[in-house]
């Protein structure tokens, strides 16, 4: 949500059109606390609207003075269109998960769960086997021998391969389990059972 940046049209407009005014002065000219003067000389700076002439002396540039002399409004938010393609997320317990895939190589649901859960996850255990499932079906991973288990009556551990390692970013568990999307690559991918 933007709003009005009213400290920064002050600062803009009490500076007169080619006259380089030092932080001492804007301060007695304007009714802001300096720690607000000295963001808003930068705000205006990075906008192209001031710059400094001098160590602690500025003026406004051509924009700025064209932009005083309209009244142009200007806006506490982004000065131009959002160009970032994704913005970043937390890490669920499904993308620590395969960043643990693809540093171990192989693994079973133990391991990668003791490493990529960090406790408030609601039936970790029971998430990372259906994702494992999900990226197995995909292709994504492959089954291994079992790994020998420690009790006499244990049929062993299964145990995992990474052999789709596309990118850094974790493939997504679509349509109830029935497609997976790669993100690193655009694709989806049919899970076949």
């Amino acid at each position: 949500m933007t709003g009005r940046a009213t400290r920064l049209e002050a600062v803009r407009d009490v500076l007169p059109p080619q006259t380089c005014l030092t932080i001492d002065e804007l301060d007695a000219a304007l009714d802001l606390p300096r720690k607000e003067i000295v963001k808003s000389t930068q705000r205006l700076m990075s906008r192209g609207l001031l710059e400094r002439v001098e160590r602690g002396c500025y003026q406004l540039t051509a924009a700025g003075i064209e932009s005083r002399a309209v009244g142009e409004a200007l806006t506490s938010g982004p000065t131009g269109p959002d160009t970032t393609k994704s913005r970043k997320k937390k890490a669920n317990l499904r993308t620590r998960l395969w960043r643990v895939m693809c540093v171990k190589q192989k693994f079973i649901i133990d391991e990668l769960v003791a490493i990529a859960a960090k406790g408030p996850e609601k039936d970790a255990r029971e998430n990372a086997r259906k994702y494992l499932r999900a990226l197995e079906l995909a292709g994504y991973l492959r089954v291994l021998p079992r790994q020998k288990g420690e009790a006499a009556t244990s049929n062993g551990f299964k145990r995992f391969q990474l052999i789709r390692q596309t990118g850094p970013r974790a493939p997504e568990v679509k349509r109830g389990g029935q497609h997976v999307f790669d993100p690193n690559t655009g694709a989806f991918h049919d899970c076949k059972k």
